[in-house]
């Protein structure tokens, strides 16, 4: 191959790559608490990283449907399990809030509340 060719096959070449890595149809999820209640989160069974004690973002969700966990810190309160949509190629957030004896999810895009559930849905 002389050397221009070779110089376009590589330019072709890496269009092709950074299309694709740009297009993959990711979303993210934003969970916000009050700041005295420390929680961690957990989806489909793998604890997620924390990068603050009243804040989560997951990112790099396919569409669908996703379980989680609210766990709390030293164990304050019992965990809350719920199921959320995640949207194609957006993000949701939501507030935690206590709601009498529970912990709910405030979403803040469709303006109301998400009752933790007793059983992950599978």
């Amino acid at each position: 191959m002389r050397p221009v060719s070779k110089v376009i096959f590589i330019v072709v070449c890496s269009i092709l790559c950074i299309k694709n890595v740009v297009a993959q149809p990711f979303s993210y999820i934003y969970i916000q608490g009050d700041k005295t209640t420390s929680f961690y989160v957990k989806m489909e069974g793998k604890m997620q990283p924390r990068y603050g004690k009243n804040h989560c973002i997951i990112s790099e969700l396919p569409a669908g449907k996703i379980n989680i966990e609210i766990l709390f810190q030293q164990n304050a309160f019992p965990t809350e399990k719920f199921t959320l949509d995640v949207p194609e190629n957006g993000s949701r957030g939501f507030l935690l809030n206590k709601q009498g004896e529970l912990f709910a999810l405030y979403d803040l895009q469709q303006k109301n509340y998400i009752m933790p559930q007793s059983e992950i849905v599978k």
